[in-house]
């Protein structure tokens, strides 16, 4: 009987924009007469293999966009019925950042060609 495997190391997205539309195709890494062993061995050399070929390279990159907040204005009435208003002026809120790694793609790309160098293909399942 095929072994399929869980989609753990398979590295790609069926959703990404499309997300919304028609949900999340799913694949799984499949090779005829393997077994979890020869999964858990094939996916952990080929980890190693990618990550000696693209380590990790750490960069501080914005997450998400900087932003201008509104100004917001506050009026008071006085007990003699004058109405005074205070104007305080919005205020820049600047990009979060967060640590993105460079290599991520391509490592993750290099992974799944030794899969697949080593008899494992990805199939869709439903």
């Amino acid at each position: 009987m095929p072994y399929l495997s869980k989609l753990r190391h398979a590295r790609l997205l069926g959703c990404a924009a499309l997300l919304a539309l028609a949900g999340c195709t799913q694949y799984q890494w499949y090779k005829e007469n393997a077994t979890q062993d020869d999964f858990n061995r094939d996916v952990y050399a080929c980890d190693i293999e990618s990550a000696k070929a693209y380590p990790a390279i750490p960069s501080v990159q914005p997450v998400s966009p900087g932003y201008m907040s509104p100004g917001l204005t506050r009026c008071y009435s006085s007990p003699s019925g004058h109405t005074r208003c205070f104007t305080s002026p919005g205020y820049f809120m600047p990009p979060a950042m967060g640590t993105v790694d460079l290599n991520e793609d391509k490592r993750n790309q290099a992974a799944n060609r030794c899969m697949v160098a080593r008899g494992w293909r990805l199939i869709e399942v439903k």
